[in-house]
């Protein structure tokens, strides 16, 4: 599997933490889930861009930001900042374009996996989509300032079931923030969430990403 391969699974999960206005009243946090997974249903591009915050065996991201769409046989450029292994002692930024099955980057060129190809995350049956509808004990907590605009915050959880399938290295129950545009149609802005450690000695992982200028 091509070191870009690992990268383009990040797009399947991940925000950021903040202290919200907790005066209510919100919506339910069920309801803004749910009504931005089905808005999500139908984009078709968006800028993203994405960070990990720890050590996952087998997933050396760092960093990672570009613009994808499903169009024009879908694609996907940007720049990329991985470690050079699990220690995290070094790390490698390089840039990447992805055209449907092929991923060129500054190191070289070569076929991607079909698990990363940009309709697996982005789409009607991409796993972001796929990780909204599959958070539960969603609760609005409160509203925030994303990228400008106001949104509001809800946390919950994502099933270990649903989490593996999204990004195959995590087989855990995920703590889960999603951040839903204030305004009608509701949109998915921005995700965090937290992978828990293997063992009592390691430290959690924390995952986030932002989505904007998002396309239909």
């Amino acid at each position: 599997m091509s070191r870009f391969a690992l990268l383009l699974v990040l797009l399947l999960t991940a925000g950021c933490t903040g202290s919200p206005d907790t005066r209510g009243p919100f919506p339910a946090g069920s309801d803004l889930v749910r009504e931005a997974a089905q808005s999500f249903a139908a984009v078709r591009g968006v800028h993203f861009a994405a960070g990990v915050n720890g050590v996952l065996p087998g997933f050396p991201l760092r960093q990672i930001e570009g613009d994808a769409t499903l169009d024009d046989g879908e694609s996907a450029t940007g720049t990329a900042d991985v470690q050079d292994d699990d220690a995290g002692d070094g790390h490698t930024k390089f840039g990447f374009i992805v055209n449907g099955r092929h991923v060129s980057t500054d190191a070289g060129a070569g076929p991607l996996p079909d698990a990363y190809t940009v309709s697996r995350f982005l789409g009607a049956h991409g796993g972001l989509k796929r990780l909204l509808d599959g958070v539960t004990d969603a609760r609005t907590e409160g509203r925030e300032n994303v990228d400008g605009a106001a949104a509001l915050r809800v946390g919950g959880r994502v099933p270990a079931a649903v989490a593996h399938s999204v990004l195959a290295q995590v087989d855990a129950d995920l703590t889960a923030k999603v951040w839903v545009s204030d305004t009608l149609p509701r949109r998915f802005v921005r995700l965090w969430v937290q992978i828990p450690p293997p063992d009592n000695h390691l430290s959690p992982v924390m995952i986030e990403l932002s989505l904007t200028r998002q396309q239909d």
